[in-house]
């Protein structure tokens, strides 16, 4: 396994744990930024961020266990879950404004979005169901 292969399965590893503990803080209340901040957002509470962090962590964590195998096609999950933190990322600023963590974070998907997008080289690839 290439480098760059071990880089988005850590990459989508830390991204995912990361986003599950987060998700699950936010619907469990461990990390309260309080209702005010969502003042004037769509969102009436942290259910929606929640959840979706929580599924986007998900998602991650799915790629880099299937790149991991070798799985064919592996790296559009991580595609998706780059993307996926981007656009989560872009959100939250424009709804509580900026902090580093977010642009940490989005920089993290773009390098998981441009990761996924290198061919693999070398190794056989399994099929799904193999």
């Amino acid at each position: 396994m290439n480098v760059g292969r071990m880089v988005l399965i850590g990459s989508t590893a830390f991204l995912g744990l990361t986003a599950i503990a987060g998700g699950i803080a936010l619907l469990t209340e461990v990390i309260d930024p309080g209702l005010e901040v969502l003042d004037g957002s769509p969102f009436e509470d942290y259910r929606v961020p929640g959840l979706s962090l929580t599924g986007l962590g998900v998602v991650s964590t799915a790629g880099s266990m299937l790149v991991w195998r070798r799985v064919a096609g592996a790296e559009v999950l991580c595609a998706m879950a780059g993307v996926g933190i981007v656009i989560y990322e872009t959100v939250e600023v424009a709804v509580i404004g900026p902090h580093f963590l977010q642009a940490l974070y989005a920089a993290l998907g773009v390098g998981i979005l441009a990761l996924a997008a290198i061919p693999p080289r070398g190794g056989r690839r399994r099929a799904r169901g193999q």
